[in-house]
């Protein structure tokens, strides 16, 4: 597992593992000529999980189990506690199996204040894993929240992959109803289908990460760490699913339609503040970014630390996504909405 840990660094940190999606493209926000606002007043506070952030982003889980998965977890922590935005980690099998690798994913003591979620696949439900070891993750980590991811395509390409997703719903709605903090569930590079998004929330999920086509793909980069056929299968599926648009909007006019009061997150080729911009105006609460911030902390500019690379990377987000509020007329998040034109997909 460790080795698999590290290869996808490896990986991530040195090739192009994005699918292709060009995201967003057929909406723009109508420009504001006189937005009659200062620029200091635009408010990017946005609500999620009971807290309050300051920027409408989460740092998606990317991470952990190794020696340097945990010095990139380290750095991501202390500047999403500087910005105030929530964090994920990657997924804490290895420490269920073996508690001693518990200080590779323990990020509390480096990030008092930050909100921290959690995160194991949904499948390793049917592989043992348990609602009692969730919770002592949530315990052990002090943890705010916590995210199972589906990843039905990575999981066939994956060498090691665990392959059986019979039932699991009826055991994520175990878990939603159980579990004592906000349980997010979350694609990771596929998207999920209005049914779904439906399903997973009749089953009381407090948050859903569409997690759409655009950003890296898993499957891909499970292809090249397999055997020439797993090569190809990752090669040919590289561009599998709905991309992070499509998914986000067709899930929020269910939301709408049905009102259901829970937070969509954006994740997947979210890449500057106007993909954030465009992502919250269209039914997004949060957007998760993952390539940029982790390329980020792996891979400073000359005679710039890992931290202030990251910092720099999260201050254009930042940046970018005010000046577009603010060319907009939007001096919060929610006027967003009434900015922006959208052609039909």
């Amino acid at each position: 597992m460790a080795d698999r840990k590290n290869d996808h660094i490896r990986i991530c940190q040195t090739q192009n593992v994005e699918s292709n999606a060009e995201l967003f493209a057929k909406m723009n926000f109508v420009p504001e000529a006189l937005p009659e606002l200062h620029f200091s007043e635009i408010n990017t506070k946005q609500e999620f999980f009971g807290q309050t952030f300051d920027l409408p982003i989460l740092i998606t889980a990317m991470t952990g189990g190794v020696e340097k998965g945990q010095e990139i977890n380290e750095t991501l922590a202390l500047a999403a506690e500087k910005f105030n935005i929530p964090m994920g980690l990657g997924s804490q099998k290895m420490m269920i199996k073996e508690p001693k690798f518990k200080k590779l994913f323990d990020i509390r003591k480096t990030a008092p204040k930050l909100f921290i979620i959690g995160n194991l696949g949904a499948v390793s439900l049917n592989y043992g894993i348990s609602l009692e070891d969730i919770q002592r993750l949530v315990d052990d980590l002090e943890l705010n929240a916590f995210a199972l991811h589906l990843n039905a395509l990575q999981e066939c390409i994956q060498p090691e992959g665990e392959r059986n997703f019979a039932n699991l719903l009826q055991k994520i709605e175990i878990i939603a109803k159980t579990l004592p903090v906000p349980l997010l569930i979350k694609e990771v590079g596929s998207g999920l289908s209005p049914s779904t998004f439906q399903k997973l929330v009749n089953a009381g999920v407090s948050g859903i990460d569409v997690g759409g086509k655009g950003g890296t793909s898993w499957g891909y980069i499970e292809g090249l760490r397999a055997n020439k056929e797993g090569e190809r299968l990752g090669d040919l599926f590289r561009n599998w699913g709905l991309p992070t648009d499509e998914s986000l909007i067709a899930c929020a006019k269910v939301k709408k339609d049905f009102q259901y009061n829970v937070p969509l997150v954006a994740t997947g080729g979210m890449r500057n503040g106007l993909h954030v911009a465009k992502a919250v105006a269209v039914g997004a609460t949060m957007v998760g970014v993952g390539l940029p911030l982790f390329r980020a902390a792996v891979s400073p500019l000359k005679g710039e630390t890992p931290l202030e690379s990251v910092e720099r990377e999260l201050s254009f987000f930042k940046k970018s996504l005010s000046i577009t509020m603010f060319c907009s007329g939007a001096k919060m998040l929610s006027d967003l909405s009434s900015r922006i034109v959208r052609e039909s997909l």
